[in-house]
């Protein structure tokens, strides 16, 4: 479980570093180039493509997930390795879930939709994936029947519903409060 958590964090950071690229990372001026900082614009710019490129999304194929589901390897790949993988998948995939439609097809076009042009709904949708892969972490560090009462909407181990969900979303805000102070 400790590892699949770190797996989740270090997703999270990659995430992070890539949302901080989107969102006016590492930039380069002219007058920079000119006085002999082109090794310092080649630096930030390769910066930037490995974060969004670190960000793109994740496509796995159904032996992965399986893999993933139940903890071992798949496709020469460890097993913490494709849990991670799987963590990013299922993040952006609920991230895109709860976008409108229009939106989705315009993040995969890289154009803008709904008033935010390509850069903010990019930005928006990285901010929707960190925030999944918060809410997963949070939900493999619990007990297995309270993770799966948080899905169904019912209570568990002494709780009712409303203060279950009341206790996880709690320690969700509490887990990206810890992740944006690093």
């Amino acid at each position: 479980m400790k590892k699949f958590t770190y797996a989740m964090v270090m997703a999270l950071a990659l995430v992070s570093l890539a949302s901080l690229a989107f969102a006016g990372g590492p930039t380069c001026s002219a007058k920079a180039a000119a006085a002999d900082g082109k090794t310092a614009c080649a630096d930030a710019k390769a910066a930037c493509a490995s974060a969004k490129a670190a960000c793109a999304d994740v496509a796995m194929g159904k032996c992965c997930i399986t893999a993933a589901e139940a903890s071992k390897g798949c496709c020469g790949k460890d097993a913490d390795t494709v849990k991670a993988t799987y963590a990013a998948y299922t993040a952006q995939t609920s991230a895109k879930a709860d976008m409108h439609k229009c939106c989705s097809a315009a993040l995969a076009d890289s154009k803008g939709c709904c008033g935010k042009d390509a850069d903010a709904l990019q930005a928006a949708y990285q901010e929707k994936v960190a925030h999944a892969m918060v809410a997963q972490s949070v939900k493999a560090d619990m007990h297995k029947c309270c993770a799966t009462a948080i899905d169904a909407g019912t209570g568990c181990c002494g709780k009712d519903a409303d203060a279950l969900k009341a206790d996880y979303h709690k320690k969700v805000e509490k887990a990206e409060k810890k992740v944006a102070s690093r």
